[in-house]
């Protein structure tokens, strides 16, 4: 009788070899998302608003293991499920050999990159990865790559990732060789264990204690994979650990929220038919009696409308103009005087957290960053800005010192009511001398308030009044400011020096950048006044977002982290012609700064309110007294943060945006949830040609 030969190399040597490198690498990549968590809470959190939160941080690393327990346990199903697959045979084993190798470095590559990537995204934006990052799509990635290479340690960190991908994936190849090490011994212990009447080491018992072993290991696998043994998987939710909110923002992995971004970007990007009946019920939650207002017939306005120019400012932020400290730190400029004596609201907030967003939302009424090239990016919308002013008689005029290429803009701006829009080349053409000091965004700022200027000042007695929206873009990365321009003294205070993340010459840099953004606009103000266009001219400035490459000095700086000023000059012939009253602690956002303008030059006109007011009614607005951002919402009581635990941060009275680092329970949280929603829905309507559902009225 023939003598039965086993396989070189039997099933249970591989499996057991599988299931040990996928251990393996399970909490390799577990370390790595739990490494870059403990860095970022080392370097990010502020000791004192820790102080009695021992139970909060330890739900923070309990929940933050199971997040990073859970997506490692997800790229490793697919080499777990095709290695025991391929197990069954010696040509597929090898095969499995490289393909596992593969699998391995790529899971180390994404855990790695994004253990990284989260800490650098937190250290620039404040916040875990969101939907902002899917921004960089519509930017001009020859810019976007140079910012990166100036402003990381890109060499650094192609190193580590070198590193911590091939190591680890070395190591799971070794692991899942070591099956072939000693085949002799293998074919030995084979011959002399498994018997003529059996293939398994041990006989029937050592085929049930691996069969066990392989089940559960399977079982914990895809246990892990879930998140646990909850209703519904491990999701958004159990990242809200605390009401610190740093604790929150690190809870997640950057993998994870990465994917929560790209959910995100994905309903961004799509847009529905609506319903009457929801606008309704989300206009009463969210408190507000109606979309549409009409501000008050004012004889003298329609005898002489004002031209309007209203700027949105590169990271013009709360947070670096609280580092002002002249004369040493001068951060303003020209701009101080103005700031003195005109109109200055502090209590502020943009709509939204990068340039895209708060555009599409103060131009375009629009909380779809993305709206410009999206699906919709060929749909006039109703009741923008433009079309508000061109239907009163206006002009409209944008101008942008970058590229008009940039997320469409040259293909959408002329859907939505603007008339003229002017970018660097047109710039360039009539200011020559721009394309020296041209940088990676556009050309200096003050090109493009020198043809805002050419454009007043060219305004005949019966040319039509103009409104002009104007995108600045000098102060950002990476900062340069023009070669001809002499700063203010700047200095890195002790303050500055503790705020900004950068070395010590990147950030005088910065200081002097911003201070050139301001300076631009101020020395445009000062040009305004002296001119004949300055009695009959509303200027209106505000920045996009805070500003970047800088720390959050304590919890109660987080609404100081997010905020942006408001500034408004309007001539003493437009003051008079209405009542007005100025309370510099009314709260606000961009939602607020159209209807002030609108308030201030149009006469019986209609227009898209969003919960917006005007700043300098007689009587403010009760149901629309409050500031609205992505991430948070203030009142007249204090802060609220998205995502936390529900609670509001009271003012502390110290400073216009500083708060109490403890929160106290909200009691409005419903219609705080119901107002983002309450956009998204206009804009649904508006995108599905539905406009005129936007004249409901709550129930």
């Amino acid at each position: 009788m023939k003598k039965f030969r086993y396989p070189p190399l039997a099933y249970p040597e591989k499996v057991n070899a599988l299931l040990a490198a996928l251990w393996f690498m399970l909490i390799c990549l577990v370390m790595y998302f739990m490494v870059s968590r403990y860095v970022m809470f080392s370097h990010f959190a502020d000791p004192a608003d820790l102080v009695g939160r021992d139970v909060d941080i330890r739900r923070m690393w309990l929940a933050g293991l199971r997040y990073d327990a859970r997506v490692c346990a997800i790229m490793l199903l697919p080499p777990f499920i095709l290695g025991v697959i391929l197990c069954a045979g010696q040509t597929s084993w090898r095969l499995f050999l490289r393909l596992g190798r593969l699998m391995f470095a790529l899971a180390a590559l994404a855990a790695a990159l994004f253990s990284i990537g989260n800490y650098y995204y937190y250290q620039t934006y404040h916040n875990f990865i969101d939907i902002f990052v899917f921004g960089f799509l519509g930017e001009d990635q020859a810019a976007v790559l140079g910012n990166i290479w100036d402003d990381y340690p890109v060499i650094r960190i192609g190193v580590a990732l070198a590193l911590l991908t091939g190591l680890p994936a070395w190591l799971a190849g070794r692991i899942l060789r070591s099956p072939l090490a000693d085949q002799r011994e293998n074919l030995r212990r084979i011959n002399s264990g498994y018997g003529r009447r059996s293939r398994w080491p041990g006989g029937n018992v050592g085929r049930l204690r691996f069969w066990l072993c392989l089940l559960l290991s399977g079982a914990l696998f895809f246990l892990i994979a879930r998140g646990g043994f909850d209703t519904f998987p491990l999701g958004r939710n159990a990242a809200r650990v605390s009401s610190i909110g740093i604790l929150n923002k690190l809870t997640p992995n950057g993998l994870i929220t990465f994917h929560w971004a790209r959910q995100d970007y994905d309903l961004e990007a799509s847009f529905r038919q609506v319903s009457a009946g929801e606008g309704k019920e989300l206009l009463r939650a969210a408190g507000l009696p109606a979309l549409l207002e009409r501000t008050p017939r004012n004889a003298r306005l329609e005898a002489a409308r004002p031209n309007v120019v209203l700027a949105l400012m590169e990271s013009f932020g709360a947070n670096m103009l609280a580092l002002d400290q002249p004369p040493q730190n001068d951060l303003l400029g020209a701009l101080r005087p103005h700031f003195q004596s005109d109109f200055l609201f502090q209590r502020f907030l943009p709509e939204g957290n990068g340039t895209a967003p708060s555009l599409a939302a103060l131009f375009f009424l629009s909380p779809v960053q993305n709206i410009s090239h999206s699906v919709a990016q060929n749909s006039p919308l109703a009741r923008t800005p433009f079309r508000v002013y061109r239907e009163a008689g206006y002009r409209t005029v944008f101008i942008y010192p970058g590229n008009m290429m940039w997320r469409n803009l040259a293909g959408y701006l002329p859907l939505q009511g603007v008339d003229h829009f002017y970018d660097e080349n047109e710039l360039i053409a009539l200011y020559p001398e721009a394309a020296r000091d041209r940088a990676a965004w556009g050309v200096p700022d003050e090109y493009a308030y020198r043809l805002a200027q050419k454009l007043l000042a060219e305004r005949g007695p019966g040319d039509k009044p103009v409104f002009i929206g104007i995108l600045t873009t000098t102060n950002h990365p990476p900062y340069q400011v023009p070669s001809t321009y002499s700063p203010a003294p700047v200095e890195l205070t002790e303050a500055a020096a503790a705020r900004m993340l950068d070395d010590a010459g990147q950030n005088r840099l910065m200081l002097r950048t911003f201070q050139y953004s301001a300076d631009a606009l101020g020395r445009f103000l000062d040009w305004l006044k002296a001119s004949r266009a300055g009695a009959n001219t509303l200027v209106a400035a505000t920045g996009d977002h805070q500003m970047r490459r800088m720390q959050v000095g304590a919890a109660s700086e987080q609404a100081l982290d997010t905020g942006v000023p408001f500034y408004l000059y309007v001539p003493k012939l437009v003051l008079d012609s209405a009542a007005w009253r100025f309370e510099a602690e009314r709260p606000g956002s961009h939602k607020d700064i159209l209807p002030t303008l609108y308030a201030l030059s149009l006469s019986g006109a209609e227009y898209l309110a969003l919960g917006g007011r005007n700043l300098l009614a007689e009587r403010d607005d009760a149901a629309r007294a409050f500031g609205y951002n992505e991430r948070m919402w203030i009142d007249g009581r204090g802060a609220y943060v998205y995502g936390g635990k529900g609670l509001v941060y009271e003012w502390s009275g110290e400073g216009p945006l500083l708060v109490k680092p403890e929160g106290e329970r909200v009691d409005d949280r419903a219609r705080m949830d119901a107002y983002p929603q309450l956009l998204r829905w206009q804009i649904n309507a508006r995108v599905s040609g539905q406009d005129d559902l936007l004249g409901l009225a709550a129930e």
